[in-house]
């Protein structure tokens, strides 16, 4: 399997990946954070690191296998991640938190949707939280197609955290459809 992962922190894609069992041929990681990506480097050094998103050509990716060989990277299989929430968050202070589609949580979030469509890949996940503004989450559903879907992280972790999952599958036509989510069952840590 090929991975995209955008903001990716300290690559908890590649750990849920592992965990789950399923075998990662290449994984890409955007993420400008230094102490993030030195604790991915150090717990994954296969990871190709790429930088900041803003920067990223993701239809025209390369990886080095060594020093003389370039590959392209075509045919990902999951474009994951979920742009910072910081930005809008409740827990921002309320003269700071944007409300409305713009601004930089916006902007983060429109590299993820500039990723989408030109990485092409077969599906996506999309994550952020539940105390966004209405508008917003309105027009995250619009940018994909499809609402999300609510998971409060107190199912299978010790935090409270209500957050919003996209996930999408590759239609022929190049769109994407909302892809079925099961919810987690609830391992009784809270």
């Amino acid at each position: 399997m090929k991975v995209l992962s955008l903001f990716d922190g300290m690559s908890c894609g590649m750990i849920a990946f592992r965990q789950l069992g399923i075998p990662v041929e290449e994984y890409h990681a955007y993420e400008i954070d230094k102490y993030a990506v030195q604790v991915s480097k150090h717990n994954f050094p296969e990871i190709v690191h790429h930088g900041d998103v803003f920067q990223g050509d993701f239809g025209n990716l390369e990886t080095s296998r060594n020093d003389s060989e370039v590959n392209r990277i075509q045919g990902f299989d999951w474009l994951i991640g979920g742009s910072p929430c910081t930005y809008w968050s409740i827990a921002q202070n309320p003269d700071k938190r944007e409300t409305t589609a713009n601004g930089i949580g916006w902007e983060l979030f429109q590299q993820y949707v500039r990723a989408l469509h030109e990485a092409e890949p077969e599906y996506f996940l999309y994550e952020n939280n539940d105390s966004m503004d209405n508008a917003i989450r309105e027009s995250i559903s619009e940018a994909f197609g499809f609402g999300p879907v609510m998971i409060n992280s107190a199912l299978v972790s010790a935090q409270f955290r209500k957050r919003l999952y996209w996930v999408g599958k590759r239609n022929p036509d190049g769109t994407y459809s909302k892809s079925k989510i099961e919810m987690p069952v609830d391992r009784g840590l809270l």
